[in-house]
């Protein structure tokens, strides 16, 4: 009996109308490289945030279409991923694209792909907080395809999660796609796979097979960095970007004066938040610092903020270093004034868990543009 199957997910009302269809594993995405990948480009009407999507993906690039084998003819022999954290038998004739953390590979006329990938987490979730890392990957990256729909979700016999949901490329396209979330020790796997929703029934038994032939070494796995898979988040007025991980949950608020985008990690020990504040006044030097203490004060609700740093940068903001003993907080915010809006990009991390963070933090900072 296969350990992942598609069939059982699926309510009556997709049951009836799609008789045959059956599914497959799980992994994520990973950070940016040059690979092929579908450009999903959310512009939200000024002042709000824009979210812009790279990471490596099914390619919606035009191409010739070419005749495929289907039902699909798997390799006699596996795939092992260089790092060793995973193994999988892939298609015959269909083109792999290596990544650090996984692959992409897809079919010769383009009807069907497939993306493997890992994330280390750093620590060993909970049940509650695997499934906050799952909503948000589906939320940040699935979430950005126009006319996403999660059709449902199955606890599989493997331990892993199934999502089946239907969306549609950027030239139109419907396509089916299917996952497989599961938690190794500290590394999140995923497997991704995309076919066109009119050619899944010629797929979708290869698919399951190919997805039952995928081993773990979640040893391999942990030796990644931390939260590497990344996307490209645009903040009000184009005032900046910054790389940030898919599995953190993204929120926005917003007031008269102010924009508030958080980004928070699955077991809610790390947030990554920034503040573009604008009352429309301009906030002169001497006032920056008074006005990022009076914020981080009002904003996270503490009165016991003790300043153990402060440095001016070469690009003109400034870095504050400083903790919280009621909260159990350690905090790293750098503020400038751009115009009337004042900016304050803060990190905020469990004391105990600083270390195991820090190159998160150091990796969204190192991010940081300004868009021309």
């Amino acid at each position: 009996m296969k350990a992942k199957t598609l069939r059982p997910w699926l309510t009556l009302p997709v049951a009836l109308a799609l008789a045959t269809l059956a599914c497959g594993v799980g992994g994520s995405s990973n950070p940016p490289t040059e690979t092929p990948s579908p450009v999903q480009e959310t512009a939200a009407p000024k002042p709000k945030p824009t979210v812009t999507k790279a990471a490596p993906k099914p390619t919606q690039a035009a191409q010739e279409t070419r005749a495929a084998p289907a039902p699909l003819s798997l390799s006699d022999k596996p795939y092992d991923h260089p790092s060793g954290a995973f193994s999988i038998t892939l298609p015959d004739g269909w083109d792999v694209e290596e990544r650090d953390d996984g692959l992409f590979t897809s079919s010769p006329d383009n009807v069907a792909s497939i993306d493997v990938s890992f994330v280390n987490v750093g620590v060993e979730l909970t049940a509650e907080e695997l499934e906050t890392f799952i909503n948000a990957v589906e939320a940040n990256w699935f979430g950005s395809f126009q006319d996403y729909q999660e059709e449902s979700r199955e606890p599989q016999d493997d331990g892993s999660l199934g999502i089946l949901k239907t969306l549609k490329l950027n030239d139109g396209t419907e396509q089916t796609v299917f996952s497989y979330y599961e938690l190794r020790g500290t590394v999140v796997y995923e497997q991704d796979y995309w076919v066109n929703s009119d050619e899944f029934d010629a797929y979708e038994s290869g698919l399951v097979d190919m997805a039952n032939t995928m081993t773990i070494d979640e040893t391999a796995g942990a030796e990644a960095p931390m939260y590497n898979s990344t996307y490209t988040f645009t903040g009000p007025e184009n005032l900046f970007e910054m790389r940030v991980p898919y599995s953190w949950t993204y929120a926005t608020d917003s007031s008269d004066t102010a924009i508030v985008d958080t980004f928070t990690s699955p077991d809610g020990l790390s947030q990554i938040e920034n503040i573009a504040y604008d009352d429309g006044t301009e906030v002169s030097k001497s006032q920056a610092g008074a006005v990022a203490l009076a914020l981080l004060k009002e904003y996270y609700e503490v009165n016991d903020i003790k300043v153990t740093g402060d440095e001016v940068q070469a690009d003109g903001s400034e870095r504050l270093t400083w903790n919280s003993a009621s909260k159990g907080w350690d905090g790293v915010s750098f503020f400038e004034t751009r115009g009337t809006t004042f900016l304050l990009l803060t990190w905020i991390v469990d004391a105990d868990s600083y270390d195991l963070y820090e190159p998160v933090w150091s990796a969204t900072v190192e991010s940081y543009t300004t868009p021309e």
